[in-house]
């Protein structure tokens, strides 16, 4: 019993350090990009939207931040709720899965066809913009020296 009333709260600091870092390992091993919004890519995909209606306030971000953080747990929760009721082969199956994504439909956007129309040479078009970055890099270096 002695132990527990000296090492309570080093305990109690090191379980929650542990699980957040195990989240954070399964997010970032988590597909960020799905059709079907599934597993943690609702929870960024709310976050997101929030964040850009935050306008760069500090207290705002965090909030956000946190409930993403809580809606990340009730994913990882919801998955181990669908495999004890059979509804999965594994606990992880929600959130760690083959994403599906649909390669190249916004190539064919008539916006892009339109741009490419307008610009035929865009190869040439950026060669030329880097030139004139570089020479007017160069002219501001020598601007500055001359003060």
């Amino acid at each position: 019993m002695r132990f527990f009333r000296e090492h309570w709260f080093g305990g109690l600091v090191s379980l929650l350090v542990a699980v957040y870092v195990l989240m954070f390992v399964l997010v970032l091993a988590a597909p960020r990009q799905d059709e079907k919004q599934r597993g943690f890519v609702k929870c960024t995909a709310v976050m997101k939207d929030e964040l850009l209606k935050c306008q760069k306030s500090l207290f705002c971000a965090l909030s956000i931040v946190a409930s993403n953080s809580f809606c990340n747990i009730s994913v990882i929760g919801e998955g181990v709720a669908l495999w004890l009721g059979g509804e999965q082969s594994t606990p992880w199956a929600n959130y760690l899965f083959e994403p599906q994504i649909s390669a190249g439909d916004e190539k064919n956007h008539p916006d892009y066809q339109k741009f490419y129309d307008e610009n035929p040479d865009l190869a040439r078009q950026m060669s030329d913009l880097k030139k004139k970055y570089k020479n007017l890099e160069g002219k501001v270096i020598e601007n500055e020296k001359s003060n």
